[in-house]
């Protein structure tokens, strides 16, 4: 009987195990910078550093589409569903909206500077292009140090409606809202994001701070400050109650919405935190560092509840896909790892 019962309980854990092992997406050539799960959370997008960009249906786990584009993919995002596009940028200053099968060009642009992000407002009608540029003389003469920008375009023609800027003059301690993308920084962590009703935009920068646009009073509200080195990434919950800040501090802080202060930090990474994402229910975030693993929290306790491990090399990008159903994560191995959250969350 003790017999048996040493072998059921082994069965228990080796099955548990199996449970949680990913599965993997590859055929990718370099760092993977970023992924992207379409809105019904069918499909998963995927760029790398060497410019390809794949698109994998998550029902049969195979390749649907893929393109070449040549140059490092810097950021993915599908737009809203009643829109059916994706806009992917690169590191040479590309704009690209295409359908969302990835079969067709609907319009590109460029920008005179180093872009760092793009995304689609939750309503459809704006998507935000953030990059940095340098002063001009008479800026430089002001003291200008860099320019932050963000360009607003109406979805349709894509056509720019609005600039919001913000300029950075000199620090003696050296610290910038904005700097050249790809000059100090290996991968592609600088973020931006909408909330859930389009009314704040929230940008991650090469500073310590967050910054935050109101679209309802047409100015930069405060920023969120607290981490003592460079943020790396911004996220709002899709309930638009919180948002969440990660830094090469290794920490990750959430913050409340409405108040502007942090009400958690999350501490248990021993590397550089990438990314963030949370789980469409808010009550989760999950983490991605530098440390090799993925972290996933309760967003109102600060619990960790569990570590993800074994991805052999750094984690630059982790995903929660829109309906619930799978984590995604992907870096440094030229690998997608995907778990079932029913499996990793029970």
């Amino acid at each position: 009987m003790k017999y048996f019962s040493v072998i059921l309980i082994f069965f228990i854990i080796i099955s548990s195990s199996f449970a949680q092992d990913p599965t993997t997406i590859a055929g990718y050539r370099g760092n993977i910078n970023t992924i992207a799960f379409s809105p019904d959370g069918k499909t998963i997008a995927g760029g790398d550093e060497n410019g390809n960009l794949i698109f994998t249906d998550l029902n049969s786990m195979t390749k649907v589409h893929s393109l070449e584009t040549g140059s490092n993919i810097t950021s993915i995002n599908y737009s809203p569903a009643s829109l059916d596009l994706l806009v992917y940028t690169t590191y040479d200053g590309e704009v690209n909206i295409i359908k969302a099968s990835g079969k067709e060009v609907y319009r590109n642009f460029s920008k005179d500077g180093d872009l760092y992000c793009a995304v689609f407002s939750p309503d459809g009608k704006q998507l935000a292009v953030a990059y940095t540029r340098e002063p001009t003389e008479k800026e430089q003469n002001k003291g200008i140090r860099l320019n932050f920008i963000v360009d607003l375009h109406e979805t349709g023609k894509f056509e720019k409606t609005k600039t919001l800027r913000l300029s950075k003059p000199n620090d003696p301690d050296g610290e910038m809202f904005g700097a050249k993308l790809f000059e100090s920084y290996r991968y592609n962590a600088f973020s931006c994001d909408y909330n859930n009703t389009s009314t704040y935009f929230a940008s991650g920068s090469m500073g310590k701070n967050i910054a935050i646009y109101s679209f309802e009073y047409n100015k930069f509200a405060p920023s969120y400050k607290g981490h003592s080195k460079r943020v790396t990434f911004v996220t709002f919950s899709p309930d638009g109650t919180y948002l969440c800040s990660t830094s090469k501090d290794e920490t990750a802080k959430i913050w409340n919405v409405t108040s502007g202060g942090s009400i958690v930090t999350l501490k248990g990474h021993t590397g550089t935190i990438n990314s963030a994402s949370f789980s469409p229910d808010s009550k989760y975030v999950v983490t991605a560092s530098n440390d090799e693993t993925v972290k996933i929290w309760d967003v109102k306790t600060s619990a960790l509840i569990k570590t993800l491990s074994g991805f052999n090399g750094e984690v630059i990008t982790v995903k929660f896909s829109p309906v619930g159903t799978y984590l995604a994560a992907a870096g440094t191995n030229e690998k997608i790892l995907l778990w079932k959250t029913s499996e990793i969350l029970q």
